[in-house]
């Protein structure tokens, strides 16, 4: 395990190593407070040939893209070692990608990248580029329940590989496949998002699949390297399974506490990319995540 950065944000002193490991410390007789985002979910694009029914961002074949030149100019002033989580639509469509990615690196940011499974053959040979110059050190794959694991191969650094599931479109049985099927054992596990066009795809389906993954995700817990979105812990009630030192060892916080969500796109931010409340994407950001912080403060 090699430490890639270490930094302090407001009283937090962080270090990040290149598995994803992230250790916080802070004065005992002190709160955490952070002067910036720990780290940021962005959207880069609202472009996306795939029209998931479900997809939260109501992306669309025809989408526009978010104005990079402007977000750099925001995100310049963030503390060396912020993570970004870059996504859409599909990031890859952004045509400005490369130079921000670049730009990212040398301002000392750790990217990571979502894409859909079905983008990946035929991006390939740049995603691994990508991984090789540090451009980018993680890969989220979101995968459906009969993706074909063999495309993982393609990729030729797997440890930077992260799969993404949704419970409630995804059926529990795919982390059974990703076991007997695939070396990579790092899963992120996605909470159903009733927005955007998730709430008209919301069905009885859905539930009994949001069920079934409350009562059977025990089984995986030792099993594969699982994390959990916010919206995944609270729907599947991971606490129940940890004790109150494993809590606050694990628990990264809520949203807002030390992240937020940037839509490139229409300029916004948000604590969330589910949130309601959006503001205008103006202003240094330090006041932009002040903005973020009293809305948590206040809303909780």
């Amino acid at each position: 395990m090699k430490i890639l950065h270490k930094f302090k944000n407001g009283n937090v002193n962080i270090s990040l190593f290149d598995n994803g490991t992230k250790i916080q410390e802070w004065p005992d007789d002190e709160i955490p407070y952070y002067e910036f985002p720990l780290s940021m979910d962005i959207k880069i694009t609202n472009m996306c040939d795939l029209g998931c029914p479900f997809c939260h961002e109501k992306s669309i074949i025809n989408g526009e893209h978010g104005d990079l030149v402007y977000l750099i100019n925001i995100l310049k002033d963030l503390p060396k070692g912020t993570e970004l989580a870059i996504g859409g639509g599909n990031p890859l469509e952004n045509p400005l990608l490369i130079p921000f990615l670049q730009e990212c690196r040398d301002l000392g940011f750790v990217s990571n990248m979502t894409i859909n499974a079905k983008h990946l053959f035929y991006k390939k040979d740049l995603l691994n580029v990508f991984i090789k110059c540090k451009l980018i050190y993680g890969l989220g794959i979101s995968i459906d329940d009969d993706f074909d694991f063999e495309l993982l191969k393609l990729i030729e650094n797997p440890k930077n590989i992260v799969l993404h599931v949704i419970a409630g479109v995804n059926n529990i049985n795919i982390l059974e496949k990703i076991l007997n099927k695939s070396s990579i054992r790092k899963v992120l596990i996605l909470g159903y998002k009733d927005f955007g066009r998730g709430v008209i795809y919301h069905s009885e389906l859905t539930n009994e699949l949001k069920i079934d993954w409350y009562n059977k995700i025990e089984n995986y817990i030792k099993k594969l390297q699982l994390s959990f979105d916010n919206i995944g812990i609270n729907q599947l009630s991971i606490k129940r399974f940890l004790t109150n030192e494993e809590w606050n060892l694990f628990f990264q916080g809520d949203d807002g506490l030390n992240t937020m969500y940037i839509d490139a796109v229409k300029k916004e931010f948000a604590k969330s990319s589910t949130s309601e409340i959006r503001y205008s994407l103006e202003g240094s950001i330090k006041e932009i995540f002040n903005i973020i912080k009293s809305e948590y403060i206040m809303n909780g």
